[in-house]
């Protein structure tokens, strides 16, 4: 089971295939028997029987049967985020019966037990609503989920499996109401699924936020990340075979594989007048060993065989991250092939057209453990420690994990939106420096937008806010701001002044003079 859970995690999420609503229950059920035992799978089957009867009748937005989310939710939930535990499947299924059909919770006790009925609880949105605006209401019931997740973790990654499927078929809602989901997901999901150690989830979650905001850039972003991909192929091949070949000579099995950033990435790290191919690790190579000693000889041949760039070497074995994350990192100068007027071949380091300095490429080393650990974060602690029980790691997590001490010690600011600010954003997110018009510059959590800047430089600016022109270009409110962007912020009484939701956006990443 443990290698088939490596090869799932290998091929990574499969969001593209398409399901109906018959396909997809069947290919849940499916999935479901290869973990649970048969009175699992009669209380799986007996949720999906009931959310059918009461989601009757209602459609999403796309006119499918409403019932086709629950289950997407599951699947997600057991198939992508790894999570094999029947009672989160089950909690899944019915996620939104609380909220829109009104069932209670004394009727799910009843049915399922306190212990799944408190699963659903936690993540619905339902409680004492003291709020009236939008921004307002979502911190409330955002408060509620991250409190939930002290008694329970897996209600985050169930969240998190609902916020998936809900991106991903965004298209069918209003453009205001796609804006402010993406604005959200990068504010609070991104942050925590990164946080949870959810790699694979917090990629696609990025990248589909980033499609939403600036569906321009996100396009071309995408297409230069696939044109690069293509040009230097020969290259990627080749540090391949040297890797390949590097591993047989140790005597060691292993994995090579290679990948670039992903788009949302890349754009975070597209600095103005810079180039695709000038991001340092763009390219990264991940390397998969049995044995956490064969990390170390791994290591150690190419300290011999290459130059490795010291800025960029990371132990994350002897230090894990907070998450759980552990690997070995490296970095060495990426090469270029060049062809003289004979036509031979010759290899040379790539190095920077404007600092001189060298490219590198990123080499990933760690064990199939932390292999599973790195891509599924907390959701894979159940088939890493298959001894423990799911309270037992919860209890591991409140006393030793950053986070969960963080969501402790903030328990009693009963404010969402204060809450959030110091549990989420300033805790979990990474920092970017942001430039406004004075060449003051203000340090933001990395997942900011233009509304945050504008509250950070002032409370008053918020709400007189219409938009801004970053590097140049005319973006809205809840733009995604990067590393060094250059900010005016527009206001009401702004003699530049304009109506932003009618304005095209401009796609340059120019600095403006």
């Amino acid at each position: 089971m443990f290698e088939e859970l490596i090869k799932k995690a290998l091929r990574r999420f499969r969001s593209s295939k398409e399901f109906n609503q018959g396909d997809i229950y069947t290919e849940l059920i499916k999935e479901c028997k290869k973990y649970f035992n048969d009175q699992e799978i009669l209380m799986i089957k007996k949720a999906y029987l009931m959310a059918k009867d009461l989601h009757r009748g209602q459609k999403r937005k796309s006119g499918e049967p409403y019932i086709i989310h629950p289950v997407h939710v599951a699947y997600i939930l057991l198939e992508e985020l790894n999570l094999h535990d029947s009672s989160s499947i089950v909690a899944s299924l019915l996620h939104d019966t609380v909220e829109d059909c009104g069932i209670t919770y004394e009727f799910l006790e009843k049915h399922f037990g306190k212990y799944i009925a408190s699963l659903i609880m936690g993540v619905t949105k339902i409680g004492e609503l003291k709020y009236n605006t939008k921004e307002e209401k979502e911190a409330f019931y955002n408060r509620l989920l991250l409190l939930s997740s002290l008694k329970f973790y897996c209600i985050i990654l169930i969240k998190l499996a609902d916020r998936l499927h809900n991106m991903r078929t965004l298209e069918y809602k209003e453009e205001p109401k796609r804006r402010f989901k993406s604005a959200e997901t990068l504010r609070i999901f991104v942050p925590l699924a990164n946080h949870i150690g959810s790699y694979i989830a917090k990629e696609e979650l990025a990248d589909l936020s980033l499609k939403y905001l600036n569906e321009r850039e996100y396009r071309v972003i995408k297409g230069m990340r696939k044109d690069y991909s293509l040009k230097h192929q020969e290259e990627i091949e080749y540090e391949l075979l040297l890797f390949r070949n590097m591993l047989s000579n140790l005597s060691i099995t292993g994995d090579v594989r290679v990948s670039l950033k992903s788009t949302f990435a890349i754009y975070q790290h597209l600095t103005n007048n810079y180039k695709i191919s000038e991001i340092p690790n763009l390219i990264r190579y991940t390397i998969m060993v049995d044995n956490p000693s064969d990390c170390e000889k791994v290591a150690d041949k190419i300290r011999q065989k290459y130059q490795v760039l010291d800025a960029y070497t990371k132990d994350y074995i002897t230090s894990p991250k907070p998450n759980g994350y552990q690997a070995l990192h490296l970095s060495i100068p990426g090469y270029k092939f060049t062809k003289n007027k004979n036509g031979e071949v010759k290899i040379e380091t790539r190095r920077s057209k404007i600092t001189n300095e060298y490219i590198p490429i990123q080499i990933q080393i760690f064990t199939k453990e932390m292999f599973l650990v790195n891509s599924y974060g907390f959701a894979a602690l159940l088939d890493i420690h298959p001894e423990k029980t799911l309270d037992e790691i919860q209890e591991e997590l409140l006393k030793t994990n950053p986070f969960f001490k963080a969501l402790q010690e903030n328990e009693e600011i009963e404010n969402p939106l204060l809450f959030l600010e110091k549990t989420v954003r300033e805790l979990l997110s990474d920092k970017i420096n942001v430039h406004v018009a004075d060449n003051a510059i203000y340090c933001l959590p990395g997942a900011s937008t233009v509304l945050d800047l504008a509250e950070k430089i002032h409370s008053e600016l918020k709400d007189e806010a219409i938009g801004a022109i970053v590097n140049g270009a005319m973006v809205n409110l809840d733009f995604p701001l990067k590393e060094n962007d250059h900010v005016i912020i527009l206001t009401k009484n702004n003699n530049l002044k304009a109506n932003l939701n009618e304005e095209p956006l401009n796609l340059s990443l120019k600095k403006p003079k």
